[in-house]
């Protein structure tokens, strides 16, 4: 009989309960479960209608403040910027997710929804007059700089970026309009400083670093005239730079500097030689057309692109002129000697003497020139033309050979209407600075001479 009570109570019980579950259950589908926040405004219990009224009362309540390092700049209401919210959306939508039917276990649970920027509607134009009225664009900001690689101590290094205090605009637009939706009551000008677009962490920068590294080790080795120049590593690492896209560059400029220091370093060309002559020792011979030079401007080019292939190299030069040769020689073993004081001229083939006659050099009035020149070309049968200036003439002189050795009409040739050779004739009977030769041997001459062959006149 005891029992009957306690099952009566028991299904009560479970009855109110069953009741309350429904009820709640009926209640929440409508309305927000308690606990529920949207930013900092409670809205436990709540239709949507409510909530989204008592957000748009607290919207345009709130006053916003504008700091910068703690101090206030400024301070605006929503009002100011004919700014309006409405969260229905959003509220729709927290609603549809907060599961109704759950109300007894998520009752005491804390449930935030974060504002969402979309839903503030603003009048751009006021919103940039206000953040005209702030006066941010002061002269005594600094712009940022991005992380970039220097040369420090003859090595690479990342410089960090630097930080400056430029306001971006858009950022300062979006941190207001957050401000507004958000539970900060203030905006913070920190927070909308243009940040740097590269920092020491970026990947290219880092990247960009280890192949600039691997770019100073490269061995560049010139092999110049039977020496060899390694290009200095110190040099390599002030020449190389990163471009504007993250690539590592070249300085030509300061390469063809280097390249000049070769040049002048090595090259003949305009540079007085030691000769050893046939009759009168060693003597000083004057440049003449005779000579190479190392080609700068394309050099520079060829190292710059040398030290961004990455690989160890050795390089002959880039190389202009006459004479070049890789065990150092310039004159060499195969040359023309022509001895103006003695009026004598020689052939030399691979040291040896093989030819030697007498001549009619330049008259004292027309000399023939001082230095090293070279044959640049053989002919046959042909006609000499030009002007006599002792004679204040012109000429056309036939001869059977002709060699020409420099850019000026001067050369060698036979010369039949001369009636001797040798000894003081060029005093009287000289030429206009060409190198007058018998007939009889102008042949055997002509034949042992080869085109490029240098031509030394003492």
């Amino acid at each position: 009989m005891k029992r009957k009570p306690v099952i009566i109570t028991t299904v009560t019980l479970i009855v109110v309960l069953l009741v309350a579950y429904i009820g709640g259950g009926v209640y929440y589908k409508d309305h927000f479960l308690p606990k529920t926040t949207l930013g900092t405004i409670d809205i436990s219990g709540n239709t949507i209608e409510e909530a989204n009224r008592k957000i748009a009362k607290d919207f345009h309540a709130k006053t916003i403040t504008i700091k910068e390092k703690d101090e206030t700049i400024a301070s605006f209401t929503p009002s100011q910027l004919d700014a309006s919210m409405d969260d229905t959306e959003l509220l729709k939508q927290a609603k549809a997710e907060q599961g109704s039917w759950s109300w007894p276990i998520l009752a005491f649970q804390e449930k935030k929804i974060n504002g969402d920027s979309s839903a503030v509607e603003y009048k751009e134009e006021a919103l940039l007059t206000f953040i005209k009225t702030l006066s941010l664009e002061t002269e005594d900001r600094t712009a940022s700089e991005n992380a970039s690689i220097v040369n420090k101590d003859d090595a690479f290094v990342i410089q960090p970026e630097v930080q400056g205090t430029v306001i971006d605009q858009e950022l300062l637009k979006e941190e207001i309009i957050q401000s507004m939706v958000g539970s900060s009551d203030q905006v913070h000008l920190e927070d909308s400083y243009a940040q740097p677009a590269v920092t020491k962490e970026n990947e290219t920068l880092l990247a960009s670093l280890k192949k600039m590294d691997d770019l100073s080790n490269i061995v560049v080795t010139y092999k110049i005239a039977g020496k060899e120049e390694i290009v200095p590593k110190e040099k390599i690492v002030t020449w190389l730079s990163v471009d504007d896209k993250g690539e590592p560059s070249v300085n030509t400029e300061e390469t063809k500097k280097y390249a000049e220091s070769l040049h002048e370093k090595y090259a003949t060309n305009g540079k007085t030689r030691q000769f050893e002559s046939t009759n009168r020792g060693t003597v000083e011979v004057p440049a003449g057309t005779y000579g190479w030079s190392i080609a700068t401007t394309a050099e520079a080019d060829n190292l710059a692109a040398y030290i961004l292939a990455g690989e160890d190299v050795t390089v002959t030069p880039a190389i202009n002129g006459s004479g070049y040769n890789d065990d150092g020689t310039d004159i060499g073993s195969n040359y023309v000697e022509v001895d103006l004081q003695n009026q004598k001229i020689y052939v030399y083939k691979e040291g040896q003497k093989v030819f030697e006659s007498v001549i009619v050099g330049g008259h004292p009035k027309t000399a023939s020139p001082i230095g090293v020149f070279y044959a640049w070309n053989k002919v046959k049968d042909t006609t000499l033309i030009g002007y006599n200036p002792r004679r204040d003439a012109d000429y056309e002189t036939p001869v059977k050979y002709w060699i020409p050795i420099d850019w000026e009409g001067i050369g060698i040739h036979d010369a039949s209407w001369q009636g001797s050779f040798g000894s003081q004739e060029y005093l009287v009977n000289g030429s206009n600075g060409c190198i007058n030769m018998p007939p009889e041997v102008m042949e055997q001459f002509f034949n042992l001479v080869e085109v490029g062959m240098p031509v030394i006149l003492i």
